[in-house]
């Protein structure tokens, strides 16, 4: 049997879950205010954003959700072929951001890291080879 955990403790693989959901959702809260403007389109055109786009752009071109994949999964390797990544973003769009149950705690995650980063809450982000700001 596995290790018996006392009582108020959390296994590893628990944290390492509600780490993954929790920092998932506030880099693709993050990523969606980057890229949209007070309307909700897509900066620049009139069309809306799709968040299961965004959440399959996310696994296959952000390296701060690898990051957080990786530390999240141990012993486990990223997805190396695109294919593979869609499948990833196209999970994490299906158990995180359509699933309402998660997606309504967006509010509460960025408060709490707003608790943790109060001395800067600016974020900055390239887009075309320029740094662009915003306040999160």
């Amino acid at each position: 049997m596995g290790s018996q955990l006392k009582k108020g403790e959390t296994s590893q693989s628990t944290q390492n879950r509600v780490d993954y959901v929790d920092k998932g959702l506030f880099v693709f809260s993050a990523m969606l205010k980057a890229n949209t403007d007070a309307k909700g389109n897509l900066k620049g055109t009139k069309k809306k954003i799709s968040k299961r786009g965004l959440c399959t752009y996310m696994t296959q071109h952000n390296k701060v959700f690898r990051a957080i994949w990786l530390k999240t999964h141990p012993n486990k390797k990223f997805p190396k072929t695109m294919p593979e990544r869609i499948e990833l973003g196209r999970a994490f769009y299906a158990s995180n951001v359509k699933d309402m149950r998660r997606f309504v705690r967006i509010d509460s995650i960025e408060k709490e890291m707003k608790q943790l980063t109060k001395k800067d809450t600016t974020w900055r982000y390239f887009e075309k080879g320029k740094v662009k700001k915003f306040k999160v």
